[in-house]
This record gives C-alpha cells, structure tokens and sequence, in this order.
C-alpha cells in the first residue's frame, strides 16, 4: 500500500443552545427514558419549588438583561450536577432578546444551588440535573478537534481512512453519552510504504427506518410541515411545547398508539385503531398547515385584524362541507371492529351480530337489524332476550322457550319462539308443540 495524501484539519463545534421545552423532553426520553409527560409533570414540580424556570416554553436563550445573572446561575447548576464552577463561562453566547418569546429557555435557578438533591424525588432530581448540564454545555467553549484524512493505493485502486483527534473537549465534556467512534490514526507521510496485515469483505442489507420513540416523534411534530408552510406562519409544526406531551398522552389512552417496549428503547406502534382512523379521517385534517392556518388566524383576532365570529363561521362552514361530502369508505365495519363477543349471523346481510347493554345488533353500520332485550314480546312472558336465546334465533330461525307466563291465566307454559324479520323490524311469533 502506497500513502497517496494526508489531510489534516482542524474543526471546531458550537456549542448547543440552551433547552426549550421540546428539546428537554427529547433528551430526557432518549438519555433517562421517560415519557414527554412525565418530563412535563417533573419540571412543573421543580418550577413550583422555584428550582428551575417557567417550563412551557419554546426559546433556547436568555435575554440580554439576564446576561449579568449567568455566572450564579452556572454556579447553581454546576452545584446541582457536584462539580466545580467552570472557569471559562461564554455568557453572551445564550443571551439574545430576540430569540425570546414569552418565555426564556429553561434553567435552574439561583436557589438550587442551596438544595438538598436527596431529598428530591428521582424523577425531579435527574430532570434538574439534565437542565444544569444543559447550562454549562451552552455556556463552554467550542469542541475542537482534528479530522485527519489518509488516501492510499493499493493495486491501482484507493482507499480511504478517517481519524479523528480531540484538541479541546469544549462543551462535550458535559455529554451524557459518548457518541464519537472515529478513531485517532498512526502519523504517515505521502509516498510512505505500508504492508496489508488482513482483507475482508463486509456485505450487509438496508435496514427500515427506526420505529418513533417520543424522542423522535417530538422532532417531527416540531418540525411536521414546515416546508410547506408561509415564512411568517405563528406556529410552525404539531401542537406547542406545552402540548405535545398532551397529545400523545392523548393518543396512548386513546387506543390510537400504544407504547412497546424493545431492549432498552421504548417505540410509539399505532394500533390497528390507530391506523384505521387515519384510514378513513378526511386529508385536509390530517395536515399540519390546518394549525398553522388556525393559530395564524388567531394571532389576527389577537391583534384586533379580523372579528372572532368570522373565524368560528370559516370552521362551522369547513365541518358542514366535510359532512356533506364524506363518503363512507367501504370496509369500516373490518376497519373499526367493536371487539364484542359475536353471537351470530345477520339474516338481513349476513355480518355478524353482537351483544351489547341494549341488545343484539349488526355490525354492518348500513343495516338496522337488531333484537333488543327490553322487547315486550318477552318481558310479558316474564323470559329474558338472552345470549345464548339471541345465537339460537339467529342460527335456526327458532328456539325453545320454556316456562313462559301468561297473563290471562298467571300459569306458565311451553312453546317455540320464532324469529321473523321483514327487513324493516324484527319479530317474534309463539308456536306451540302440538299446532
């Protein structure tokens, strides 16, 4: 092998910007492994014990006049993390008024550098120290490293190598996790000659993309849309920091996803529920660009632009147009399933029948078979529709009904029940044994 070129340089990486909400919940799911929600209910505890800023919100920076304060604050969350105060502290690089909204990004406070971490649940604890951490990466110095390239011959043909060297750990020193594989390669010249030790061929197969974690399913609902969506759109993405734990929460106890368990991640899977709902949803609610287009709206009815009725008779308007025009997708009776026990065949439109608190009906949504179970025809004979009587109506036509009360007489007696239905209504008719 002949050394062909050697490529050093040196490079450098920014450190992030402090943690809004959304970005607190990713890490917290991909880092400690908890929920979005649960990350929420964890800051609110901390925010009402005043050791850690107001949590709901979406800015990633300080405001200028918070500038002076910075040095404490680092101070504090080194406390919380039991290090020492960082020498270095780049406070201008996480102030700026302009990347505030309502509220600045999420840190702790002053007081948590006097806490007694102990005596904090887990939960709170980690979450404390995952947003202190997240104030002395934002505040370090730039990672710097040295990316070295090696192109070499072998049998007319070129090979490439990368290492990488790290100069200055920076802000990375605060990583939770190590990510860099890259590793540093032995100091060779050009035209220098190398022996082959070892050859080997690696074949493999593409792989699907991953299943959403919450950590990935945040960064798409910040980001769903967005290229499709005006510059000057108010919101931009699914929901808002605040809500998007919300949602998806929302989804779980829905039946819609449901969280399983894989190793070590957690995947969000939709259910079978899940996806046939968007099987059959209208696409102009399925976009993102209808809450950006809404919450655009009322920014305007905020500012005094437009009147609020006007907006409420656009959605009036856009709901009795999505009502008028649906049309059934054929199949929803395999799509949306009631999961109730069957008790047999419709004779109207042979779908199947099945038992609910009222009675017995026909899954097909088209067809109004039914046999309730406060009929008249029974509760006069003093007899209950019941399961096993409805299967047998349903599957002979007919079925024994024994000890049957009559009202003239107050005696009971014995007969056969026949079910007859017309198309429009179900009926019964008595025969007895000896007719």
């Amino acid at each position: 092998v002949t050394v062909k070129s050697v490529e050093r340089k040196e490079k450098s990486e920014k450190a992030p910007a402090l943690y809004d909400l959304t970005s607190l919940q990713r890490d917290a799911n991909r880092v400690l492994g908890y929920t979005s929600q649960q990350t929420l209910d964890y800051l609110q505890a901390l925010y009402e014990k005043k050791l850690c800023t107001y949590p709901r919100t979406d800015s990633r920076y300080l405001t200028d006049d918070m500038e002076g304060s910075v040095p404490g604050l680092v101070a504090a969350a080194a406390a919380v993390c039991g290090m020492e105060k960082p020498p270095t502290i780049c406070a201008k690089q996480v102030c700026s008024s302009k990347k505030v909204t309502d509220h600045h990004a999420i840190v702790p406070t002053i007081s948590a550098e006097k806490v007694d971490m102990a005596s904090l649940p887990l939960g709170e604890r980690e979450v404390l120290k995952l947003a202190a951490k997240g104030l002395l990466r934002a505040v370090d110095e730039p990672h710097r490293y040295a990316e070295t390239v090696i192109t070499v011959d072998c049998a007319g043909r070129s090979f490439t190598a990368k290492g990488k060297t790290v100069l200055v750990p920076g802000w990375k020193r605060y990583e939770q996790e190590q990510t860099e594989t890259a590793l540093a390669l032995p100091v060779v010249t050009e035209n220098q000659m190398l022996s082959v030790s070892a050859a080997s061929v690696k074949t493999g197969r593409t792989t699907p993309p991953k299943h959403f974690t919450e950590d990935t399913l945040l960064a798409a609902m910040e980001n769903a849309g967005k290229e499709d969506m005006p510059d000057d759109a108010e919101r931009k993405g699914i929901g808002t920091p605040a809500t998007r734990s919300g949602i998806i929460e929302k989804l779980v106890s829905s039946g819609f996803v449901e969280r399983r368990k894989s190793k070590k991640i957690t995947n969000l899977m939709p259910t079978s529920t899940g996806t046939a709902l968007i099987t059959v949803l209208p696409e102009q609610l399925q976009s993102p660009q209808l809450t950006a287009e809404w919450e655009h709206r009322l920014k305007e009815i905020e500012r005094g632009e437009i009147a609020p009725d006007s907006f409420m008779d656009g959605i009036a308007a856009m709901l009795n147009e999505l009502v008028q025009t649906y049309k059934p997708i054929p199949g929803t009776e395999v799509l949306f399933p009631s999961g109730r026990e069957v008790v047999g065949r419709c004779p109207r439109c042979g779908a199947e029948v099945t038992e609910s608190p009222k009675g017995f009906f026909c899954e097909n949504r088209a067809c109004s078979f039914v046999l309730w179970k406060n009929s008249r025809f029974f509760t006069a004979k003093k007899k209950a529709l019941t399961k096993s009587l409805a299967a047998a109506l349903l599957k002979n036509g007919r079925a024994p009904l024994k000890g049957c009360y009559s009202e003239k007489t107050g005696k009971t007696y014995d007969a056969s029940v026949f079910l007859e239905d017309d198309g429009q209504r179900a009926g019964y008719k008595l025969v007895f044994d000896n007719d």
